[in-house]
């Protein structure tokens, strides 16, 4: 006896932390399958997914699916295996009394299908609650500056508590559920216990059975019970993790619309040309966003994207960097389809400035060689001189070193501005791109700006999206573009001459109605 307790000891000691274990690698797999299937994924579905939704598949839900089902694969099979040995012995001391207690077997069966598919369909609910709640405090968390100068702490806090109600409503149902279902079960557990005290005390009268193997398969009977109890207990987990692992593995197993399946790795001089161009977001399927558009930019030109907001400049771009796939024509890049280089070569020869660009958590360094883990030293020192950024960068304390905080809070939007730059030159791209680099800064950190744009601006590519008219007017060529389509294209001078948008956005930018903005 003394043996066995030990060797149970040391058994269920090693089972334990085997499943523990089991947990955090399942944990652990699981989470990276989704994240790698995520990071792949089109920009259209970040479109039109909530940050918050994913990232709460991708804690909240992976860590109900990896534990619950761990921790209950571990009592559902000790169960089972107790459960087959009850019933063997069950069989073996009466066959009779074991046909009575298996009629409830089927009742049992339907109760807990019924169950399971309620159970499962309020737990997908409970993790889409749980996931807009996410999706709310993320928001306010990111953008917390904007609710501290508009006072809606309280407003917003209201709003996140409505949202754990909805969760903790759907959790009051399940827990009505689960306490009917438990209801269900011993009631029908208790039932056939008496029935076979009944049945069993006639077997015994009639000599058929004796007292002693009564007992005995009362006591089975009701390890049994316990057994099944415990299997019922589980299930309720496991029906969890089903409807935890619906959305998961639907992102898990969802597929690219864009496959980066191109190959091509051939020097980049910088022609782009678009060839009768389409394009509708899928988001927005009834309103097309670029109509039959064809320009072509030749190596070493810079060329201005001008005309009104939501024209369609930043859609142009967007396809240039092959975020989308073209509803009809064609983006080329020195004659070849976009599509058909490869993925990280491509990315290496076109680079991009957004209006508002992100910086990481971590050094300037850090920053400016994202993507390029090839690049020394002196290339970062070259990218951030070109970019003007070298002179405050040493003026800081920690220098290359000085940390830019969360999306670069520590820093000036000219300061970010200017690290973008380098970034982006540090690759050395044959093709710059600059989405309104200037627009939303002052008006030293403008020229300070425009000055970098010059240098960066030899031997290489450029188009600008630009509202100002003094990065627009030097351009080699401008493209105007309205309601997404090419309407104007040409020099300052020659546009300024005809009858169109251009000349319109400029005089009314010289008569100060935009104060220094071509909209």
């Amino acid at each position: 006896m003394v043996a066995l307790t030990f060797v149970s000891t040391i058994t269920g000691g090693l089972r334990g932390g085997s499943f523990v274990y089991a947990t955090a690698l399942v944990n652990r797999q699981m989470r990276y399958d989704l994240f790698n299937s995520l990071v792949e994924q089109d920009i259209s579905f970040f479109d039109t997914t909530n940050t918050g939704e994913i990232t709460s598949r991708l804690t909240t839900d992976c860590e109900t699916m990896s534990s619950t089902v761990s921790t209950n694969l571990n009592v559902f099979l000790r169960n089972i295996v107790m459960l087959l040995g009850s019933l063997v012995f069950m069989i073996t001391l009466s066959w009779r009394l074991s046909l009575v207690t298996f009629i409830i077997v089927p009742v049992v069966g339907f109760i807990t299908k019924v169950y399971g598919a309620y159970y499962d369909l309020l737990t997908e609910k409970t993790q889409g609650t749980i996931a807009t709640s996410n999706h709310v405090a993320e928001q306010v968390i990111s953008t917390m500056r904007t609710v501290r100068s508009f006072a809606c702490e309280k407003r917003e806090a209201r709003k996140f508590q409505q949202h754990l109600d909805e969760t903790l409503n759907l959790n009051k149902k399940k827990a009505i559920v689960y306490m009917g279902y438990m209801w269900t079960t011993e009631f029908c557990d208790n039932a056939i216990l008496i029935a076979v005290l009944f049945y069993g005390g006639h077997l015994v009268l009639s000599g058929k059975m004796t007292v002693d193997n009564l007992i005995s398969f009362l006591l089975y009977q009701m390890q049994l019970g316990e057994n099944l109890y415990n299997i019922s207990y589980v299930f309720t987990g496991l029906m969890e993790s089903v409807g935890a692992s619906r959305k998961v593995f639907e992102y898990m197993m969802r597929k690219p619309k864009i496959l980066h399946v191109g190959t091509k790795k051939t020097p980049v001089n910088g022609e782009v040309k678009f060839d009768s161009v389409s394009f509708t977001y899928t988001s927005r399927p009834n309103n097309p966003v670029l109509q039959d558009v064809s320009f072509t930019v030749h190596p070493g030109q810079t060329v201005a994207l001008v005309g009104p907001s939501g024209g369609g400049k930043s859609s142009i771009v967007s396809l240039i960097e092959h975020f989308y796939e073209c509803d009809k024509g064609c983006v080329l890049i020195d004659g070849n389809p976009v599509a058909d280089y490869d993925h990280e070569y491509i990315h290496q020869k076109i680079a991009l400035v957004a209006q508002d660009p992100i910086l990481y958590e971590g050094t300037v360094r850090d920053n400016i060689v994202y993507g390029c883990d090839w690049a020394t030293e002196e290339d970062v020192l070259n990218a951030a001189k070109i970019a003007n950024a070298h002179n405050f960068i040493m003026e800081t304390e920690k220098q290359y070193d000085t940390n830019c905080g969360e999306k670069g809070i520590q820093l000036s939007g000219g300061q970010k501005q200017r690290i973008a730059i380098a970034r982006a030159l540090v690759r050395h791209p044959a093709i710059l791109i600059l989405d309104e680099a200037t627009s939303a800064l002052d008006a030293e950190s403008e020229h300070v700006i425009q000055d970098a744009i010059a240098q960066c601006s030899k031997d290489k590519t450029v188009i600008v999206i630009a509202h100002r008219l003094s990065t627009v007017e030097n351009a080699d060529q401008i493209i105007v573009i309205n309601k997404g389509r090419v309407v104007q294209q040409g020099r300052h001078d020659d546009l300024l001459e005809q009858d169109g948008i251009y000349r319109a956005l400029v005089h009314r930018q010289l008569l100060g109605h935009s104060s220094s903005k071509i909209h």
